[in-house]
Formats: structure tokens, sequence, C-alpha cells
């Protein structure tokens, strides 16, 4: 009966290195798996808390602090983009004036550039993880190829029985189960991290939207805004 240890021993070069190879990956997407998650945990608490914080800001009428709020959440990518588009509404109605529609423009586009990035960052590592669960398989295939051969070597050399051919195997079966096991791994990180990340897509867009036919409702109640329209009747 052969042991792990028993296996590496009698493991040529090739096989060795198809081994290293996989546990690197395996230890490669444990990482990225921890701090994605601690990222993702750290970004849903932050997100929580600040859109708390905005809606108190909206309730009070004190909307353009949300921007200098935003500062104080620096996990939360909600918070990055809602401070971003506050600040840009703050800037273009000093800028554009009473161009109701230029400013949400601005503040359209501020959120879109400042979403874009964030969900960038959220995403960061899983197409590694991705790589992994495609190559691993293939990975593990390589070492079997390996064993096969180091078996059929064995074979020729020592002549035919189970003894003689058991060793390559063993060794082509183990890289076989290591690599389906490092690519089933990184399969379900992978999908797991990206559920998460459209469950944050799908809270941005929602927040944006709401923060928007907030300004518009704010714009059209503007003392400059009504006694345009007065003019106008």
């Amino acid at each position: 009966m052969f042991s792990l240890q028993d296996m590496w021993h009698q493991m040529g070069p090739l096989a060795k290195g198809v081994a290293i190879v996989l546990l690197a990956m395996g230890v490669f997407v444990i990482g990225i798996a921890i701090e994605r998650l601690i990222t993702y945990m750290k970004a849903r608490a932050e997100s929580v808390a600040y859109l708390l914080r905005l809606r108190e800001r909206i309730r009070d009428g004190k909307l353009g602090e949300a921007a200098r709020d935003a500062a104080g959440f620096k996990k939360s990518p909600l918070a990055h983009m809602i401070g971003a588009g506050v600040a840009e509404w703050t800037l273009a109605e000093k800028t554009v004036g009473d161009d109701e529609m230029e400013s949400i423009d601005a503040v359209n586009r501020a959120l879109d550039r400042v979403k874009d990035r964030e969900v960038a960052d959220l995403r960061r590592g899983l197409s590694f993880l991705a790589t992994v669960a495609s190559s691993s398989p293939f990975v593990g295939l390589f070492g079997t190829v390996i064993g096969i051969i180091t078996a059929f070597q064995k074979m020729g050399l020592e002549g035919g029985g189970l003894q003689a051919v058991s060793a390559g195997i063993a060794e082509a079966l183990i890289t076989t189960a290591f690599g389906l096991l490092v690519a089933i791994v990184a399969v379900w990180l992978f999908n797991f991290f990206t559920t998460r990340v459209e469950a944050f897509i799908v809270d941005m867009n929602d927040t944006s939207s709401e923060l928007i036919d907030h300004m518009l409702k704010l714009e059209r109640r503007s003392p400059a805004r009504a006694a345009k329209g007065g003019d106008a009747l």
C-alpha cells in the first residue's frame, strides 16, 4: 500500500512539477477567496451604514453633506459612487446654473465613471479564479499522461505485472484528482463571488436611480427654477 509520501518519492521530476503547480494554484485560490470575502463583508457593512446616513441627509434636506460623509466609508463602493455624484451635482449647481438637464447629465456621467471603477475593483481576482477553474483539470491531465508514461517505462524495464506499474498509475490518478479538486473549488468560489458582485451592482444602480430622482425633484422645487417657470407663464 502506497502512502502519499511514498508516491511523492516515486514521482518523476515532471510529475512533481505538476503537483507543485497545482498546489500553488490551490494556495492562490484560497488566498484570493479569503481576501475577497473580507473585502465584500466590509463593503457590505459600510454600504448599509452609508445608505442609512444618506437617507438621514435627504430627510433633513442636507444632501450636499453626503459627499463629505462618503469620505468616512473608505471600503464602500456605494459611498464612493454616491459621494462623487453628490459632489458633481454641487459643482454643477454653481457652474451650470439653471440648466437642469446639464446638471443631471454631469451627475450621471460621474456616477457611471465611479461605478465602473468600483465594479472593476470588486471583480479583482475573479479572473484568476476563472483561469484556474478552466485550466487546472488540464494541468492534472498532463500529470496523468506523465504518470502513464512512467508506468510504461517501468513495465519495459522491469517486465509486466501490477507491481511494476502501480506507482505510475497511482501517480497519474493523484495528479488527476488534485487537478479536479482545485478546479471544483475555484468554480464554486468564482460563482459565489460573481453573485456577490452582481448584488453590489444592483444596489449601486438602484441607489443611483433614487439619487437622480431626488435631485430632479430638488431642481424643480428650487426658487430659481420656480421663478423662471413663472416668468414663462
